[in-house]
């Protein structure tokens, strides 16, 4: 998981009170016993710009749709508070997650790790 997706750091977030101008927060996927199998974070940080910060699934649960779910999701959440884009930056290029954002429809911004598509 990337520095996005680090423990401390999502402990640190989600106990901002009224968290920061336009952050959406945290979505989980969890499985019947409650076991967390993965997270997203986003929000709207520039009216009509929906940003995805991390996307995670445990290595185990993938290719299962549980980050086709999870970006579902935030995707709606996004589109409430009037996202009509959505962007999102890929720790490397290439990264090995490129293929399922593709899949997703987003395509490059800049030619390197951005990626964009509308919502």
């Amino acid at each position: 998981m990337s520095a996005q997706c680090a423990l401390p750091r999502i402990r640190a977030e989600i106990e901002i009170p009224g968290g920061a101008p336009g952050w959406l927060g945290w979505l989980v996927a969890a499985g019947p016993d409650g076991t967390l199998l993965g997270a997203v974070a986003g929000g709207v940080p520039v009216p009509g710009e929906g940003e995805l910060y991390a996307l995670a699934v445990l290595p185990g649960s993938r290719r299962a749709g549980i980050g086709t779910a999870l970006l579902a999701a935030t995707s709606e959440r996004m589109r409430a508070y009037g996202a009509t884009e959505q962007r999102l930056t890929l720790p490397a290029d290439p990264d090995p997650s490129l293929p399922f954002y593709e899949r997703s429809g987003f395509v490059a911004l800049d030619g390197g790790t951005r990626r964009s598509r509308p919502l």
